[in-house]
């Protein structure tokens, strides 16, 4: 029987050794050496998570295998008119609200809606409290490919998930919420360090 002992960086599944410059600058914002490894190993994962996201490989896949005739840029305009994860209330939405729900130029929202109102997603619809302003809306077809995209989408994040304890899964939402502030949080460490370079230009 091996009497090997399980070091928090193994646990915590490290697959490289930080470099020493790296793991110095963590040391210097007070972070043990396990620490500083274990962050550097996060840097490295949110590297690899970006580059999928970038690419969104899973979802043009999962579009894909629909088969309906959709692109993934189909997708998301579907998404903007039902209003995925969007704060916005209105509960009319036009192209415009298209471009701003994506972040697209209004040009190309325009196209994106009319290709889904060719393919049958989406309609057209006179406004309820201004017939001369036109509208957008799922069709039947739209709610149904929306649907089933979401659902695949839940069942393969589901699996994926299948080997971790109810312990592990709540806790990971937890600290995924809390880690997810980390950018809007640097903001004002590089606030930080334009007011000190502006200090040592000065002194200079």
């Amino acid at each position: 029987m091996s009497d090997k002992t399980t070091s928090p960086s193994d646990q915590i599944g490290c697959h490289f050794q930080a470099e020493d410059a790296q793991l110095e600058v963590f040391e210097r914002e007070g972070l043990s050496r396990q620490a500083a490894q274990a962050i550097a190993e996060i840097d490295v994962t949110m590297q690899r998570i970006r580059r999928g996201i970038s690419k969104r490989e899973f979802a043009t896949a999962l579009v894909a295998s629909l088969g309906a005739g959709a692109e993934l840029q189909h997708l998301d305009a579907m998404g903007a008119i039902a209003n995925w994860g969007h704060q916005s209330a209105e509960t009319e939405v036009t192209v415009g609200l298209v471009a701003e729900r994506l972040n697209i130029d209004p040009s190309r929202a325009s196209r994106l809606v009319a290709e889904i109102v060719d393919k049958g997603f989406a309609r057209r619809v006179a406004s309820q409290g201004d017939a001369r302003r036109i509208c957008l809306e799922l069709t039947e077809a739209g709610h149904e490919f929306t649907r089933t995209f979401r659902e695949r989408k839940w069942r393969m994040l589901a699996r994926s998930m299948s080997t971790w304890n109810e312990d592990e899964i709540v806790t990971f939402a937890r600290l995924l919420e809390r880690f997810s502030h980390w950018g809007r949080d640097g903001l004002s460490v590089v606030a930080e360090f334009e007011d000190a370079d502006q200090e040592m230009a000065e002194v200079k």
